[in-house]
């Protein structure tokens, strides 16, 4: 069947369709670098084989290469999105979404090929814009001739993870941009929300109170920090990996002080079992001991928690089952 799913992150775009019987995703980091397009500059980029794209005077370095470079020049990495949608004062941003999508989708296979992509729930915590966002990526994705439905991200998660659990789960993406949560009862939403709080409100909140970046922050978590035990690691970045950890509980109290919120103001008629499990996604939970550490603060908050859980897991893809979810969903369409 001829179907993609493709998931928006703040961090990474990829796409996931099905060939041979096998699920293949593809991926490419959601990031940009501009830099001056002298000769020395070109000779380089061609040689490394980085991919770019040069418009006047101007190279643009696009996807992993691009933090890599920024870090050399001790910039800050651009990105087309930020906190989950389509960034406002980012004037390159659609051209540079153009670009990267292109290299994650290539051509349709089919006249009109469907691709379910995901959009992110409404904050709870700012005032967000997803109309304008939903509506780029469906005018985005459809300019390359596929035919384009949006779905809700954390929904996706539990298309992916939550066949034997009859598709009832609440599921949390812990994106880059934001933390989308849904409760999702027999593949229908009974109720879903997002927080701006996530892994880049994690890297900007540690490098204010350590005096660095936020992508050095980024490429110290990304090397590994393991949230029960930060000392472990290079001494010279061990105060960057102790803020880390003090930014990784907090992020994780908000997302549970806030379901708490919605399930009171939103509490429907959907007839939950007496439990079910909560699947945790997303980029930012690849931390070492998330898991651990994650349920080691939900204990101390278990006895006021809305919903009975029987268990918390992983998702069986971190990084790539919201893309998965989303291609399940279109091919039962």
């Amino acid at each position: 069947m001829c179907a993609l799913g493709v998931d928006i992150g703040t961090c990474f775009l990829a796409s996931a369709r099905q060939e041979n019987g096998q699920i293949s995703v593809t991926s490419v980091r959601d990031a940009f670098l501009d830099i001056e397009a002298d000769s020395s500059v070109l000779n380089m980029l061609k040689m490394s084989n980085v991919s770019f794209v040069q418009e006047g005077n101007t190279v643009y370095i696009v996807g992993e290469p691009a933090l890599s470079v920024a870090n050399l020049l001790k910039r800050e990495a651009r990105r087309p999105l930020s906190q989950g949608v389509i960034s406002a004062g980012e004037l390159d941003a659609e051209r540079m979404l153009v670009i990267l999508l292109k290299s994650i989708l290539k051509a349709p296979s089919v006249e009109d090929e469907k691709v379910f992509y995901s959009v992110p729930a409404k904050a709870i915590d700012r005032d967000m814009d997803v109309i304008y966002h939903e509506a780029m990526f469906k005018k985005i994705i459809e300019s390359f001739g596929y035919k384009a439905t949006s779905m809700n991200e954390a929904a996706a998660i539990v298309y992916a993870n939550c066949a034997a659990d009859g598709f009832t789960a609440l599921a949390s993406s812990f994106g880059a941009g934001m933390v989308n949560t849904a409760l999702v009862y027999k593949t229908m939403v009974g109720m879903a929300f997002s927080v701006s709080k996530s892994g880049d409100w994690v890297d900007q909140s540690a490098a204010k109170a350590v005096g660095t970046t936020a992508t050095r922050i980024m490429s110290i978590k990304e090397k590994g920090v393991d949230l029960l035990d930060p000392t472990a690691g290079d001494s010279r970045s061990l105060r960057e990996r102790e803020a880390i950890v003090v930014y990784y509980r907090n992020l994780i109290h908000n997302v549970i002080d806030s379901i708490k919120r919605e399930f009171k103001k939103d509490n429907s008629s959907i007839e939950l079992p007496d439990q079910i499990p909560w699947v945790i996604s997303g980029g930012t939970s690849l931390a070492k001991n998330f898991l651990e550490f994650f349920k080691r603060e939900f204990e101390k908050e278990r006895v006021t928690f809305p919903v009975g859980i029987s268990e918390i897991r992983l998702a069986k893809d971190q990084l790539n089952d919201v893309a998965k979810g989303l291609l399940i969903a279109a091919m039962n369409e």
